[in-house]
Order: C-alpha cells, then sequence, then structure tokens
C-alpha cells in the first residue's frame, strides 16, 4: 500500500502563503513558487516520496488515542494520546483537544509526568484532570476560558484512580484508596494473605475549599460509580475485597446524599457480575452490566435496567450475543448506546432503553473505541484503527455513518510501507467457521512461498481485532518487512463470536481449539503464501500455554516463543491469583479431578518437544507466576532442547516498560530469524 507525504503540501502550503507574501523578498518568492509547482506537478502525475520499511525502533513512535469527552457544547473533544518514552523509561499519556468541525486537533496539557482522564465541568468552563506530576495521581484544574496553567486542587495521600463532576460543579467525587492505619515500628514487616486489603472507597473534594471527605467506610471495595443529575445520590458498583476473582461477587449500592449519614443501601444483590451504574437523564432508572446472577468468568455480560427505587432488572440487551459496554444515553433517555466486539471489528450500538431492536451505528471492519456522545445526542466521537492505520480521532453524524478524522496524531505512518492485512476465514474442527487475520510480507509477491509466524492471542476469550499491527507487542509489521507472514486466529473460545463460541473449549484447552489453529495454518500453506518447512509460532498469557502445547503436539514450526505462558495446569492452579478461573474452565479441581488437569498441560508431554524455544516472563506476575515459565524451562533443559529463559523485572502479566517492551520485540524477532532464516541459509535444514 503506497502513501505520499507531499499529497499533503497543497494544502498545508496554503495556509502559509498571506504570511510568507508579506515577508519574503520578490526574487525569493519567485523561486519558492516555482520549486512548489515543481513539487505539486511531482504530486499530481503519482511520484511518491520513498517509503520506509518499518523496523524495531519505528513501532515505538506510534501514538494510541482513548478517554474521548464532548465538551457541554458539543463543540470540542479532549481526549489522550499515549506515547513511549525511552528517556524516563514509561509510558507517558498527554490531553489533547479536538474540534468538532474538523480543526486541527492540538495539544492541551503536556507535563514530563502523565497526564490523563481529562472531564469538563459542568459549564464547560474548566477541565479537570488527573496528572503524577507531583508523584501520586492527583486532581488538575484548568481554566478553557482563561487558558494558563494547570492548578492542583487534590492532595490525597494514595493517590487518585478515576473522579467525575458534580452536576452543579462545586464538588468533584473520586476514587481512592483508604489510607491504612500506621504500624508501629516494631511490628514486624508481614503480610497475612487474604486479610490485608487496601480498599477503594468513595471520597468528596470540593473546590472553593479543597475539604475532602470520605464518604463510604470498611470492607468494600468500589470500582465505579455514577451521580445522579440532580446531585443527590451515587450509584456504586463494588464487590467484598480488591481480590481478581472477587469480580465476580460486584453487587449495586445506592447512596443517598441528602441526608446527615450517608449509609450506602444494596440496590442489587445476586451471585456474579452487577456493576457499572449509569443514571438515567431524569435520575429514575440505573443502567448497568450484569451477568443476571450466573457466576460465570465468560458468560455474556448484558446491560441492565432497574428503578432507582428499586425492583426487578430487566435485560435490554438480551438479544445481543455479545459483551455490550455502556457508553451514553440519549439525552432524551430514551435510548443506550454501547460498544461491543464483533469479529475482527468493534462497533457502537444503540438499544431502546426499554429493550428491543439493537442498531449498529459505527460501519467496516476497523476497530473502533473510545467513544462518546455529544450532549444533544446528534454526534458521536470516537478512535478508529485497521491493520494497515494506526489511532486517529473521528466524528460522525449518529443519524447517518460518515466518519471524518479529526486528528493527525499518528500521520508520521505516511511514511511507512505497510504490509497488507485481510480477513481470512476456513473450516476448523467439527467443520466450524474460524475466522482470522493474515499479514503478508510488504514485498508479497503471489505464487512465492514465505516463512509464516503463528501468533496466538491470550484468553483464552481474547480475540485478535482488525488493529494496527505495529506495537511492541504485536511486531507484525516488522515481521512483514522482514519477509515473513503473519496469521493471526480466532479458534473457538475467543471472544467476539457469541457465547456459545466463547464456552466451545470448556475442559478442552489445546483440544479443538488446537485443531482450529492448525487448520488455519494448513488453509494458509494451501493457498501457497506459507512455507511449511519455515513456520514459528508465538503467543502470551493462553498464547503462551497453546504455543508450549504445540511444541508438545507437533514438529512442523522451526521456532517458539513462550511469553508468560501456562505450562503445567495442576501447578497452576496453587500459583495465580485466580484459581477461580481454572476451576470454572475445566469444572473441576486438580485434586479431584487431576488427570484432565495433566492431560491438558505440556509438562506432562515434554518428551516429545524438539522446537527451540524462547521463554520470557515478568519477574512480579501474579497471573501466570514466574514458576510456570521456569517448569517449562527446566523441563527443556533437560531434554536438551534449545531453549532460553529471560525474566523481566519489576513486570506482572504484561511488560510494560518501554525499555524492556523493545527487549521483548528484538528477542522475539532474532529468534525466528535465528531458528528460521538463519539455519537454511546455512544449509542446515
Amino acid at each position: 500500500m503506497q502513501r505520499c507525504s507531499l499529497a499533503r503540501l497543497p494544502a498545508a502550503t496554503g495556509r502559509l502563503w498571506p504570511v510568507l507574501w508579506r515577508n519574503v523578498p520578490e526574487d525569493i518568492m519567485k523561486r519558492m513558487l516555482l520549486s512548489f509547482a515543481i513539487v505539486s506537478l511531482l504530486v499530481s502525475s503519482g511520484w511518491t516520496q520513498e517509503q520506509k520499511r518499518i523496523g524495531l525502533e519505528d513501532m515505538f513512535l506510534f501514538k494510541n488515542i482513548s478517554q474521548t469527552q464532548f465538551s457541554p457544547d458539543g463543540q470540542r473533544i479532549a481526549f489522550v494520546v499515549s506515547e513511549n518514552d525511552f528517556l524516563e523509561n514509561r509510558i507517558d499519556t498527554d490531553i489533547w483537544l479536538a474540534y468538532a468541525d474538523g480543526r486541527p486537533a492540538v495539544k492541551l496539557v503536556a507535563s514530563l509526568k502523565s497526564d490523563t482522564q481529562p472531564r469538563w465541568s459542568p459549564d464547560g468552563k474548566k477541565l479537570a484532570f488527573l496528572s503524577s506530576r507531583d508523584g501520586r495521581m492527583q486532581i488538575y484544574l484548568m481554566d478553557m476560558e482563561k487558558g494558563g496553567e494547570a492548578w492542583k486542587l487534590s492532595d490525597h495521600k494514595t493517590g487518585i484512580q478515576t473522579f467525575k463532576w458534580a452536576p452543579d460543579g462545586k464538588t468533584i467525587y473520586f476514587l481512592a484508596k483508604a489510607p491504612r492505619p500506621n504500624k508501629k515500628k516494631s511490628e514486624p514487616d508481614v503480610k497475612v494473605i487474604d486479610e490485608s486489603f487496601d480498599y477503594t472507597q468513595l471520597w468528596a473534594i470540593t473546590l472553593k475549599g479543597k475539604s475532602i471527605k470520605q464518604l463510604t467506610h470498611g470492607k468494600i471495595n468500589i470500582d465505579n460509580f455514577d451521580i445522579s443529575p440532580d446531585g443527590k445520590a451515587i450509584a456504586f458498583g463494588a464487590r467484598p475485597t480488591p481480590k481478581v476473582p472477587d469480580f465476580f461477587n460486584s453487587d449495586l449500592y445506592i447512596l443517598e446524599l441528602d441526608t446527615k449519614k450517608p449509609q450506602p443501601k444494596k440496590l442489587v444483590e445476586q451471585p456474579g457480575i452487577d456493576t457499572d451504574p449509569h443514571f438515567s437523564p431524569d435520575g429514575q432508572t440505573v443502567v448497568f452490566s450484569s451477568t443476571d446472577g450466573v457466576k460465570e468468568w465468560i458468560r455474556n455480560r448484558n446491560l441492565y435496567r432497574i428503578p432507582v427505587s428499586g425492583g426487578r432488572p430487566k435485560n435490554i440487551t438480551k438479544n445481543f450475543d455479545e459483551h455490550a459496554s455502556f457508553v451514553a444515553w440519549s439525552s432524551d433517555g430514551n435510548y443506550v448506546y454501547f460498544y461491543a466486539t464483533e469479529g475482527v471489528a468493534r462497533h457502537l450500538y444503540r438499544v431502546p432503553a426499554r429493550g428491543g431492536k439493537v442498531k449498529k451505528i459505527t460501519g467496516g471492519h476497523s476497530v473502533h473505541g473510545a467513544f462518546d456522545v455529544s450532549p444533544d445526542g446528534r454526534t458521536i466521537v470516537f478512535m478508529r484503527e485497521n491493520a494497515e492505520h494506526p489511532d486517529e480521532l473521528f466524528v460522525s453524524r449518529v443519524s447517518r455513518y460518515e466518519p471524518k478524522q479529526v486528528s493527525a496524531v499518528n500521520a508520521i505512518a505516511d511514511e511507512y510501507r505497510i504490509a497488507d492485512s485481510e480477513i481470512i476465514s476456513w473450516k476448523g474442527a467439527d467443520g466450524w467457521t474460524i475466522e482470522g487475520i493474515l499479514t503478508k510480507p510488504v514485498d508479497y509477491q503471489p505464487g512465492q512461498r514465505y516463512p509464516l509466524i503463528l501468533l496466538i492471542h491470550g484468553g483464552p476469550a481474547g480475540v485478535f481485532v482488525n488493529s494496527f499491527t505495529a506495537s511492541p507487542g504485536r511486531p507484525v509489521q516488522w515481521l512483514a518487512a522482514k519477509g515473513y507472514a503473519v496469521l493471526m486466529p480466532n479458534p473457538r473460545g475467543s471472544g467476539g463470536y457469541g457465547e456459545k463460541f466463547r464456552k466451545a473449549n470448556l475442559r478442552d484447552w489445546g483440544g479443538k481449539d488446537y485443531r482450529d489453529i492448525m487448520a488455519g495454518v494448513d488453509f494458509v500453506i494451501q493457498r501457497g503464501i506459507a512455507d511449511p518447512d519455515r513456520m514459528g509460532v508465538m503467543g502470551w498469557s493462553y498464547g503462551g500455554f497453546m504455543t508450549s502445547w504445540i511444541i508438545t503436539q507437533t514438529e512442523r514450526f522451526k521456532a517458539a516463543r513462550v511469553g508468560a505462558g501456562v505450562t503445567n495446569l495442576y501447578s497452576f492452579y496453587g500459583q495465580t491469583d485466580i484459581p477461580d478461573f481454572m476451576e470454572f474452565y475445566f469444572a473441576s479441581l486438580p485434586w479431584t479431578d487431576a488427570a484432565v488437569f495433566k492431560k491438558h498441560s505440556a509438562l506432562y508431554f515434554i518428551d516429545r518437544v524438539k522446537t527451540p524455544t524462547l521463554i520470557l516472563h515478568g519477574e512480579n506476575d501474579l497471573r501466570v507466576p514466574l514458576a510456570q515459565g521456569r517448569e517449562l524451562y527446566t523441563a527443556l533443559k533437560e531434554m536438551g532442547v534449545p531453549v532460553e529463559f529471560v525474566v523481566y523485572p519489576r513486570q506482572g502479566h504484561g511488560v510494560r516498560e518501554p525499555r524492556l517492551m523493545r527487549d521483548v520485540a528484538l528477542r522475539t524477532v532474532a529468534w525466528f530469524d535465528r531458528w528460521i532464516f538463519e539455519r537454511r541459509e546455512a544449509g542446515l535444514e
């Protein structure tokens, strides 16, 4: 796919002519006009500037967009842009401002620390946001009429997680950890598991006096909240502890603020997930996310409505077979907007507030996100991307999807040759249709076979969507620039294809999901694209599990990379912070059904492995603890299989520091080059 950055010159330069004409001598102006005419002629005749291939360092130049919010008048949009900062070794976030009429977006707030979560005051005169410029995340305010520097509002000891304005603009409510009582110096520095918790509570701070008041107390961990339109009540979702499994024990509460001593009352109490409440415009109803009394990790989360006064919740998205995530109420209260994943795309939808037919608002195979709806309900703003185009911000009318780009934070993408990707499908186990994304090498020639990298997503209820593929965690474009084809399959168990599909690998990890994946590999070989003698496989988390499983089942792959992989389901149950997750997927416990846990664990088939394997793992990973990687490493080393084990300090289940992310990408691609390209060139294959 060819792009021409010079094509932007006429419009950009046109804005400069009045300034140049007044300030540049006539002879120089004539030369500039002649040069501009030549460039314009070359552009119009199809001449393009030579584009670069994406390399290791280039992947870190692209930015991500998130957290959009319309101003109360619907004319401006605050949003967040994230980028890698190698100097400070972190991901920086800055606040930008876009305009609904299409004027160029500008960076509004930038500091040497992270600035995030922009929130307009109800009158649109101020913008509040969180910043870590003084260490912990605190609330800062900016005057949007007078301009100038932002000033600090809060100084909370534990830092602030998220916040919302009160409707009158005089108070801001926020979530933050409650400070623990001071421990005596003589007390031992110990932690009692499942007893020492830092609970997230609800707080309020006034703009005038900056006084902070804690509104909730005790053993309750609040995840999210909303404020009624009249400012007299707060609805929130909370769980009994901050532990991850307890998210599936969350309930809905109402806190009446116009009483002397506000006490939370349960609005919805049942098993499973009940969380993320949002008041209707008239304040009489709350819409929330729920699994309707069922405690299942991968059950659909539908949107339910319930009167603030109480009653039986009603499922308003029962005819929609995927997770529905709330975005906004319509201004008249007749509709609710939500987003969901559909196959390899993500879209915005609308459903009547009382339930009924769901309507898709956005379209195509692009990935949409960071949605917001203007206060008058006529316009939507969203991030859009696909495999060839990185994040940019767009607006569209609600009545007719006509996306108009309002940002250019990733204009640098025009300078690169981006490999083509296509959405493909094939028949997996049981004849099921399986979908995936295939990226071809940059210089792809039909009829020529290329080395193939099989990339497997996490989850297993994750999903590969049609997003930009030049990121350190997914270095697809770099691999394509080096001559690889890359296949990203969505086997049974993936999200985005309905609840039945998502549950189709229960008690069967490495079974039919494995066959779905390998059928996709065979399909790409049959199309004459992949070279069956030059293939590699990699994945992270569940993708790491499947990678370790694959190398015990076949010798077809010349190299493998296992990232934070579950390699021994039996021991994993007692190591992870989510043991309930395994209990759900396998409907049993290791000590009551040891055979099924061992049957689906790579470690119990390790004597079959011949594939050179690179193992990458975060040192502080609680989800898939480091011991899982060490078990695989020890076994492969004992078996004499070429293996390397790399541990990343300070990292959890994902690698987050740019310098370490660079190392992950570099080692991964170098490993495949070594065992696929270099061995073949050396005549060792």
